[in-house]
């Protein structure tokens, strides 16, 4: 009869060893690819100092829902510019609002709204300081 031990049915002597090794390996390697992507997340470039993320946005969020009912009141745009200053100008066509808020005083924003104001106004805001001037209020 033959030997047991000559028909190559048992596992590779290293098996269990190798396959720790390749386990720490790939640990290693998802632990790493965390770090970087972790540290890429707290490294992305801060909001401008000062200015809190997404009053701009807020504003004209307001101003959209205020534009619903057909007027836009000086008590409107004060609560919608969030304590900024705001000058309103109207003209043929749209209704252009610029901001200040105080805590960024360098920049501006302007909200350009068309008119006739009903359900369907959009308020366009531009990037920061395009086309500003100085508000009055």
């Amino acid at each position: 009869m033959p030997d047991d031990s000559s028909r190559g049915t048992r596992l590779f002597a290293g098996g269990c060893p190798c396959a720790v090794v390749i386990g720490g390996i790939v640990f290693a390697a998802v632990c790493l690819l965390l770090s970087v992507a972790v540290t890429g997340f707290f490294d992305r470039p801060a909001e401008p100092a000062g200015k809190p993320p997404g009053t701009a946005e807020a504003t004209r969020h307001y101003l959209e829902s205020y534009a619903t009912d057909g007027a836009l009141t000086a008590k409107e745009i004060a609560f919608a510019a969030r304590g900024g200053r705001w000058d309103r100008e109207t003209g043929d066509t749209a209704l252009r609002i610029t901001v200040t808020y105080p805590q960024d005083g360098a920049g501006c924003y302007v909200f350009t709204v068309p008119l006739p104001l009903d359900t369907h106004t959009r308020v366009a805001l531009p990037r920061q300081g395009e086309g500003c001037g100085t508000p009055a209020r």
